[in-house]
């Protein structure tokens, strides 16, 4: 399928729920947002409390545009709880996902660092090399990012198995997949742009069209169909 079709038949699951999927999507922001700003209010601990429940509750809006998509009941606050009844496996996932991250990350700073060594010591063939090193550093990042981002996809599908093997499987799904992938979310950035012009409103349905996009991807790639590539003919 091609990045237009998967759009089109994201609109197709859409179509009957744009309001819905738009009023759980705001409850979400408003409540994150909430909880954050309380949280942030208790010194040191409010931070590591946020960061605790922060991937719970978005793995419990994931869950809702999961059942949104496939026509299942969900209600408008259920990603409260829905997350949290799989705090384990989510955070083993993230987990996971962090280890198999270290590397990139370590490579991004450490071109950085040159960079900025070579900056203040006024070495041009520093700051050459720190830029060079930063962009393929940064391009390699992003890659192994989207490599395991349908890890909690995975872990939808398959409650039972544990965040190695969530990872695991969204690489193994992922293997010459990752620019059709960035391809698809790249073709968003019209409607991000126009987003911004309604003062953020338009993400309250831009999200869940997004997510619904990024589902129907991974559920071609897991149901054995048409091969995604990335053209948007």
């Amino acid at each position: 399928m091609t990045a237009s079709q998967i759009r089109a038949e994201a609109r197709k699951k859409l179509a009957s729920k744009w309001g819905k999927s738009a009023l759980i999507t705001f409850l979400f922001c408003v409540l994150t947002y909430v909880f954050a700003f309380v949280l942030e209010l208790l010194p040191m601990i409010g931070s590591l409390v946020w960061t605790v429940i922060s991937a719970p509750l978005s793995y419990g809006f994931l869950i809702s545009m999961f059942k949104l998509n496939d026509d299942n009941e969900i209600g408008y606050i259920d990603f409260l709880n829905n997350g949290f009844l799989h705090f384990g496996k989510v955070w083993s996932v993230v987990l996971y996902t962090a280890l198999k991250l270290i590397l990139p990350i370590i490579l991004v700073v450490i071109s950085a660092f040159i960079f900025a060594y070579g900056s203040i010591s006024e070495n041009l063939s520093l700051i050459l090399i720190g830029i060079i090193l930063y962009c393929i550093s940064l391009i390699y990042a992003i890659i192994k990012q989207y490599t395991y981002k349908f890890a909690l996809f995975v872990l939808y599908d398959n409650p039972d198995i544990g965040g190695k093997e969530a990872v695991e499987k969204s690489a193994e799904l992922m293997q010459g997949k990752v620019w059709s992938l960035f391809c698809l979310d790249l073709s968003f950035i019209g409607w991000s742009l126009l987003s911004i012009f309604t003062f953020g409103i338009g993400l309250f349905w831009l999200l869940p069209y997004l997510q619904i996009a990024e589902i129907n991807f991974y559920r071609n790639l897991t149901g054995n169909e048409t091969e995604v590539v990335v053209n948007d003919e």
